[in-house]
């Protein structure tokens, strides 16, 4: 990725989007955001402690960290809370909306992508599926938006995740 773009990074809490939201802050301005305040704060904390230089910043509502971002990072449970996905459906328009997905909590649908497209039908949706339990391991991306897959493989490859496009 040639420029910087800001992540806003939709319920910290899970472990796979902690992580993201790590790795990310090491060279991309992040948002965060939480239901939980406390974790919340402490996300925010670990980073800034981890990488003092890291430019990531607590939000307390999802759709002020949408709007400022240029791509939204949702973990599987936030993806499925229709209530959230109203709050940022119309700030998401035109925005790569990368849903993170894993073998122990997968969504039940026929098909995945089509489902969360229609909750954001205005936006590039990515599906981030993680099959093995090492967040290192493979992932396999999936989507309909080419320069979004290659935005979203360009940005795991620079963590260094071996990943995969699903067709």
């Amino acid at each position: 990725m040639s420029n910087k773009k800001t992540f806003a990074v939709i319920n910290v809490s899970e472990p796979k989007s902690l992580f993201l939201a790590k790795q990310i802050a090491k060279a991309n301005p992040v948002l965060l955001f939480d239901q939980n305040p406390t974790t919340l704060l402490e996300v925010h904390t670990q980073i800034l402690i981890e990488n003092p230089e890291a430019k990531v910043e607590m939000m307390i509502c999802p759709t002020n960290a949408s709007w400022e971002a240029d791509i939204i990072i949702l973990s599987n449970y936030a993806a499925t809370d229709i209530i959230l996905a109203e709050k940022i459906r119309k700030v998401a328009t035109g925005k790569i909306v990368l849903i993170l997905e894993n073998e122990k909590n997968p969504m039940h649908f026929e098909n995945p992508v089509d489902k969360l497209q229609q909750l954001f039908p205005f936006s590039k949706v990515i599906q981030s599926i993680e099959i093995p339990e090492d967040l290192t391991s493979s992932l396999f991306l999936k989507g309909k938006d080419a320069d979004a897959l290659k935005t979203i493989l360009t940005l795991y490859t620079n963590i260094g995740f071996k990943t995969n496009i699903l067709i």
